[in-house]
């Protein structure tokens, strides 16, 4: 029988001990014991404290050997040294898991490294995991369980919630309440000393009280089996994740365009498409999308039906959409001609389905919401303003004198039953996301109480409609990737580099599936020109120098050479500033198009493969995509659709698009060489030229190899 999961223990103990806490309230170990008492934690709860023998009611000891009962799990809140010592008591007595909140790790530098290696070797020691250190607790509402500073008040929900930042778990329970988003289970990592993000995605994958998968990330050490294993869980469990980081700094020492450009953040972004994780810019996002994520289905297509009373709200729905890629189409005519029973002459039924402003909330509220949900037309339907008691709250605040009725009788009139509406919500099996300016409204309550997502402002509940329809042309996406293990380490750069010579990339290139243009190695004149009248005008010549990688900047490449007497000329140019080099002679290749393919090594991920934009202004335009090697055919031919610009992988102005075909050969080929050949560390093919049928051709290539990798 295997093992259950550490975090199994840890989010589901039978009997905790906490040390840190006293019976002073403001100290953080008593404010998270508190917590877990307050919030109904069913089990026993005991105290380490070397003087105090009782704390809150529940029993104290100076030992762990002391305690009453010997706990399931512990709470560590103690300052750093004495942490230790603790840790080490735990272990002695058989308690085999921990949250370690403390601080003063590896964080703080200098004798923190020291104080984390003591911690991993008593984990080592006794066979303990934990979360932690330098975290701020962990949550789990269905049993229920809080070791937090903040007390989470809501019911439980389906979203969780994995963060390298301990204020996303606890300092945000207050915003979430207020926005109708109910968590299942939270974990801040800090540290990840012991247990990291990896180990939580490989916990959730399998919890059945998990929906959804949120992630606050500021570094990802373990790239590649993140990746690995955020792609299993896609498949059938949605994951957001916002990335916090990565910026192009650690990408300065990189000597081709691929390294250059190739910062974590541009990293992460091909890493996320690959493994299917949807990537949030914001808080909000993060929360908004984890929740519709946890609540909702994805739609069946790209139909949105849009149900208002206020044509603004609307407006900004239907653009939000467009602008997200769903469709907002006009409604049939039977629909409509369904619709107008239902919605004043003022209003309107094409889509948005407008009502203007009508106080017929129970048309509002259980016939069109029924109506448009059974539609066969209608994938997905957004709805802006359902409302009942707020109205009539502020309507009360003019009326009342005159109506000679109190505020409580008049609510009571206004309160509608929203029980057929989330009833036909659920037999249609579509996606609802709704939105409101009014929160504080009995309708709000019933839509949050029935698992509809309603959010501040209407843009949010079409961004949320989107990030579902994305995650469901995840799940139909073909599982054709390779999962051979890739070997990965910790540093993939070191050693001295050097630059392959140009005839031997374009012959290794061609021999992984790279097209490469036609090309000749001379170094006098004579056999230059003898090449050039075998090739044919127009040609290109470059000067074979050691060490340059970018030879254009040292005037080592002439194009557009169109005689022998233009190219005795060009010889002679370069001869002249590379002092009597190798050269190489290849035919000039038409084409409007360039794109650039690439590869790098990053420590954590291993070898990347990129593609983008290519030609002269690559650097500045820098719209580029990557993927980790290996690559499946269908990751290959998915990649120009992460650029911006993708519309010129396609047919324009009466040329072909690119061959999908030699692009996707092209790019799983680079892949295998990434893994067949350690010893390359960077690769650059740039450009690859799209002539006007359609085929890729490469004129030129730079690979960088390095000592002491093993070939």
């Amino acid at each position: 029988m295997q093992n259950p999961h550490p975090l199994e223990s840890i989010l589901h103990p039978t009997s905790i001990v906490i040390a840190g806490a006293s019976s002073n309230p403001l100290k953080m170990g008593s404010l998270q014991a508190a917590n877990a008492l307050h919030a109904g934690f069913p089990g026993t709860i005991q105290f380490l404290h070397p003087k105090e023998t009782q704390i809150f009611g529940c029993p104290a000891a100076p030992k762990v050997a002391q305690l009453p009962e010997k706990p399931d799990m512990a709470l560590i809140t103690t300052p750093t040294d004495v942490s230790l010592d603790i840790l080490e008591d735990l272990g002695k007595n058989g308690v085999r898991h921990a949250v370690i909140t403390t601080a003063g790790f590896r964080e703080v530098r200098g004798v923190g490294f020291e104080r984390e290696n003591r911690l991993k070797d008593i984990a080592k020691k006794y066979d303990m995991r934990f979360v932690g250190p330098n975290c701020i607790g962990v949550i789990n509402t269905h049993l229920p369980l809080n070791l937090t500073v903040f007390p989470y008040k809501d019911k439980p929900g389906g979203l969780s919630l994995v963060s390298q930042s301990g204020t996303y778990v606890s300092q945000t329970l207050v915003y979430l309440q207020g926005r109708g988003i109910r968590m299942s289970k939270s974990l801040s990592v800090g540290n990840s000393t012991n247990l990291d993000l990896v180990d939580c995605l490989e916990y959730l994958e399998k919890d059945d009280e998990t929906r959804a998968i949120a992630l606050y990330i500021e570094g990802l050490p373990r790239g590649r089996r993140f990746m690995e294993v955020a792609r299993e869980i896609t498949r059938h469990k949605p994951i957001v994740a916002l990335y916090i980081g990565g910026t192009e700094a650690g990408a300065r020492s990189g000597l081709s365009h691929t390294g250059s450009m190739g910062g974590e953040d541009a990293l992460v972004d091909g890493v996320f498409a690959q493994a299917g994780i949807l990537r949030a810019r914001s808080t909000a996002e993060l929360f908004g999308w984890g929740h519709a994520l946890a609540t909702m289905p994805p739609p069946r297509g790209l139909k949105v039906a849009i149900l208002t009373h206020s044509g603004g709200p609307a407006t900004s729905m239907a653009d939000t959409c467009e602008r997200s890629g769903l469709q907002v189409p006009e409604l049939s005519e039977e629909l409509q001609e369904k619709l107008r029973e239902d919605i004043p002459p003022t209003g309107s039924t094409r889509n948005p389905i407008d009502l203007t402003f009508s106080l017929d909330f129970d048309a509002f509220a259980r016939r069109l919401p029924k109506t448009i949900l059974g539609a066969e037309e209608v994938d997905a339907v957004l709805l802006h303003g359902m409302m009942d008691t707020s109205m009539a709250r502020e309507a009360h605040v003019v009326l009342g004198d005159f109506l000679k009725l109190p505020e409580e009788m008049f609510l009571e009139r206004a309160k509608q039953d929203f029980t057929p509406f989330l009833t036909a919500l659920k037999e249609s099996g579509k996606p609802l996301a709704a939105s409101t300016f009014l929160r504080e409204d009995g309708a709000t309550d019933q839509l949050v109480d029935g698992g509809v997502p309603v959010y501040d402002h209407p843009e949010e509940a079409a961004l949320a409609m989107a990030a579902l329809y994305r995650f469901g042309k995840i799940q139909k996406r073909e599982n054709d990737w390779d999962s051979s293990p890739v070997t990965v380490t910790e540093s993939e750069t070191d050693g001295d580099t050097q630059v392959m010579d140009d005839d031997k990339a374009f012959s290794l290139l061609e021999q992984y599936g790279v097209p490469v243009v036609k090309f000749r190695t001379v170094q006098t004149l004579k056999e230059t020109l003898r090449s050039g009248a075998s090739l044919g005008f127009p040609v290109v010549l470059k000067g074979l120098v050691e060490g340059v990688l970018h030879k254009s900047d040292e005037g080592l490449v002439v194009a557009g050479i169109q005689s022998q007497s233009e190219l005795a000329d060009a010889w002679q140019k370069i001869d002249h500033r590379c002092n009597g080099c190798m050269k190489l002679i290849s035919p000039m290749i038409p084409g409007n198009r360039e794109i650039v393919i690439g590869m790098k090594r990053t420590p954590g991920f291993g070898p990347a493969v990129m593609l983008g934009i290519g030609g002269l202004f690559t650097e500045a335009i820098r719209d580029i995509t990557f993927r980790l090697a290996p690559l499946s055919p269908n990751e290959a031919r998915s990649m120009p659709d992460s650029l911006k610009a993708s519309g010129l992988f396609g047919a324009l102005r009466g040329q072909e698009g690119v061959n999908p075909e030699l692009l996707e050969k092209a790019l799983v080929g680079v892949g295998k060489l990434a893994l067949e050949r350690p010893d390359i560390v960077e690769l650059d093919i740039n450009p690859l030229i799209l002539d006007n049928k359609g085929n890729l051709v490469a004129v030129d290539a730079l690979i960088l190899t390095r000592n002491g990798a093993s070939q």
